[in-house]
């Protein structure tokens, strides 16, 4: 049977030793196009699937299966966490949210660092060494807004004291909103679509865009219960 493998990048950052053939059981978090986001159950590293379309993507906190195709071809230093699938994967259940805390509490973003170790929202592409996380879970004492702007849905939020604003890149959660309310949508109707109070989110890297990667807001997801 092919085992999970953990290994560190030369800065530190972790990740999954990419196996071919290998099964990997992920904690989702997001959806991103054709793949998913999430955490590996076997190894707690973060990891960004890509995989052919499936009919549905899965939701925050299911479960998925799926088997390892290998490693993206070529390498994207922007994204250290990637891999290939090769299949949609297969949900297999759900995880209550106290146990997801016990998985997602050592990938939390440290204190008194900018997200993601960069001081701007948006970083040249060629600087990318590889060495660091393309994605931060970050705890908020606040919620969060959406705001629609002339070039899309921004995600505000405070942390650290200092007030961020970043684009909104579940399209899911968008069209939900557009779909049911004519006006935008105050905090509570906000809630009651998600299901829970957000009060964490996960910020990624994304794909670079005319030589640049921008920090992006993936998903808002529940505050944790300790």
């Amino acid at each position: 049977m092919r085992t999970a493998a953990l290994a560190h990048a030369p800065g530190g950052t972790p990740y999954r030793v990419v196996v071919p053939g290998a099964q990997l059981r992920l904690l989702v978090l997001a959806a991103e196009g054709q793949g998913c986001v999430g955490v590996d159950m076997d190894t707690g590293a973060f990891v960004r699937a890509s995989h052919p379309a499936g009919s549905e993507p899965p939701a925050v906190f299911e479960i998925v299966e799926g088997e390892i195709a290998g490693a993206i071809e070529p390498p994207d230093a922007a994204r250290p966490e990637a891999l290939e699938l090769t299949e949609p994967p297969k949900p297999v259940g759900r995880l209550a949210l106290r146990r997801a805390d016990r998985l997602l509490a050592p990938l939390h973003h440290p204190p008194r660092l900018p997200l993601l170790g960069l001081a701007a929202d948006a970083v040249p592409y060629w600087t990318i060494a590889g060495d660091r996380p393309s994605l931060a879970l970050v705890d908020l004492r606040s919620e969060p807004r959406l705001r629609w702007t002339e070039q899309g849905v921004d995600c505000h939020f405070v942390w650290q004291g200092v007030e961020h604003e970043l684009p909104f890149a579940d399209h899911r959660l968008v069209a939900a909103i557009e779909a049911q309310f004519e006006i935008r949508p105050t905090r509570g109707d906000l809630q009651r679509l998600l299901g829970f109070r957000p009060r964490r989110l996960l910020v990624m890297l994304t794909a670079p865009v005319d030589g640049y990667c921008h920090k992006t807001v993936a998903a808002l997801l529940p505050g944790s219960r300790s």
